[in-house]
């Protein structure tokens, strides 16, 4: 504190000085800078980075037109680039080709439903598409979005 500070303290009353500032409300940083400040706090505390975190808000993040009616938000990419989480969102009436899958993909759908050939899939239900396997024709007569998991997704 400088000498100039010291004397505006003694001036002003400690009363005075405590109900400003509980009058002043406070502001909340964006979430991205409270987890980094968050994240400084605690590596100072032990010593070391104990946590990596990432989260991505619904409103967050773009959304890509892959095909009329569908749309990708990548989640996540693994370190080699292999990896991808991230959210598809099909538009009702969407239609999505027939394809074989390089590697293994994980489907959770979360809202709608949509039929992978003869199969339909609801919000709650899980698809494993191994390795090799195709599906026929993706469709949607309600509109859909669900998870999905892929190394070397094809899109």
């Amino acid at each position: 504190m400088t000498k100039r500070d010291k004397k505006v303290f003694d001036i002003i009353p400690d009363e005075i000085t405590n109900a400003l500032a509980e009058a002043v409300e406070p502001i909340a940083p964006p979430e991205a800078r409270a987890s980094e400040l968050k994240a400084r706090v605690m590596t100072r505390i032990h010593g070391k980075k104990i946590f990596d975190l990432k989260t991505i808000k619904a409103e967050e993040g773009e959304w890509v037109t892959l095909m009329p009616g569908i749309e990708k938000k990548i989640l996540n990419v693994s370190a080699d680039g292999k990896l991808q989480s991230y959210l598809l969102k099909m538009a009702p009436g969407a239609i999505f080709p027939a394809h074989e899958h390089a590697a293994d993909e994980e489907c959770l759908m979360l809202e709608g439903e949509a039929m992978f050939g003869d199969l339909c899939l609801k919000a709650g239900d899980y698809h494993l598409a191994k390795k090799g396997s195709r599906h026929g024709m993706a469709s949607t007569d309600k509109g859909a979005m669900a998870f999905l998991r892929a190394c070397d997704p094809i899109f």
